[in-house]
């Protein structure tokens, strides 16, 4: 079995939340993304520019696999919730094969993040004492215009000249006043991303968890619940009496095995909300929704376009 994915991300709070936090909670998004069959049957619509009648087709065949018959209103109550998962491909467009840092970097970063770095005080040059002229000023200047300041989004700023050996605190007034001056108006938070994450509170650990879940399903679809539990970290408790590699079968794990399939059973169902509230644009979120069949077959046949170290079965 592939390796288990694991970490914890930052939370809005800590120092490098705009940096590796974002990111990280995208990143996941992308893989529910990747998992959810009906974020892959609007990419399956748009890149064949499907009709109308052939799209709904497939719709409803989506939600009625296994033996389930919608209602004409459930038909149509599929039909247009389904709306929002074609909205959110086409925002989010075409993960399938694409690795995350090149979506990253051509699309993911204009809707959940900002292209540019925090704009920082730099020092330029230094001229010491007596000296009439630095020779080497154009090329430190140089550098700050066109590497440091475009990264940063090119912001208004101040060139200054800073005698040193006066008092700190009358360099800062005067360097106060001519910032006042300026009359530079702060940028607003919503400048800073377009799309915000649907959680008030973020924790990335349960993610992780929904996750290894379906990937186990996908990889294993026969497993026993409870082994599925033991490899997704479900249950910290119950890892600790039962062994995912036994050969006989211990009475005394009996119930054990069963609190972990209970547990399992929930995540896995609440991994499947998460993935299709993802694909209806709001991530992340376990909120009650339809959900379609998910054919982990299907499922594993095109996490393996992706993840070229998957095996065929």
């Amino acid at each position: 079995m592939n390796k288990s994915p694991k970490s914890t991300l930052p939370g809005r709070t800590m120092k490098d939340w705009s940096t590796r936090g974002i990111k990280g909670y995208i990143m996941l998004m992308v893989e529910f993304l990747r998992i959810s069959p009906s974020y892959d049957l609007a990419r399956q619509i748009r890149y064949k520019a499907l009709d109308k009648k052939t799209q709904n087709k497939l719709i409803t065949q989506l939600y009625e696999a296994e033996g389930k018959t919608l209602s004409a209103i459930d038909k149509q109550a599929v039909i247009a919730e389904f709306q929002s998962v074609l909205a959110t491909y086409d925002e989010i467009g075409d993960i399938a094969t694409m690795t995350f840092d090149d979506w990253w970097q051509t699309r993911g970063i204009y809707i959940y993040g900002t292209p540019f770095s925090k704009p920082l005080v730099n020092q330029i040059t230094r001229i010491e004492k007596d000296e009439d002229f630095e020779p080497l000023f154009y090329k430190p200047y140089e550098q700050y215009l066109t590497k440091i300041r475009s990264s940063e989004g090119n912001p208004t700023s101040l060139i200054l000249g800073l005698p040193l050996g006066i008092p700190k605190a009358d360099l800062l007034r005067q360097i106060s006043k001519l910032i006042d001056n300026a009359k530079v108006p702060l940028a607003t938070k919503s400048a800073r991303a377009s799309k915000a994450l649907a959680a008030k509170r973020l924790r990335s650990e349960p993610l992780f968890i929904q996750l290894r879940i379906l990937m186990a399903k996908a990889q294993y679809p026969d497993m026993q619940l409870w082994k599925v539990g033991l490899w997704a970290k479900v249950s910290a408790k119950h890892a600790k009496t039962l062994d995912l590699k036994e050969s006989k079968k211990k009475f005394e794990d009996a119930d054990s095995k069963e609190h972990l399939a209970i547990l399992t059973s929930r995540a896995f169902k609440n991994a499947k909300q998460v993935a299709e509230n993802a694909a209806r644009g709001s991530f992340p979120s376990s909120k009650p929704v339809r959900l379609p069949h998910y054919d982990f077959e299907d499922i594993y046949t095109r996490l393996r376009a992706h993840y070229k170290t998957l095996k065929p079965r």
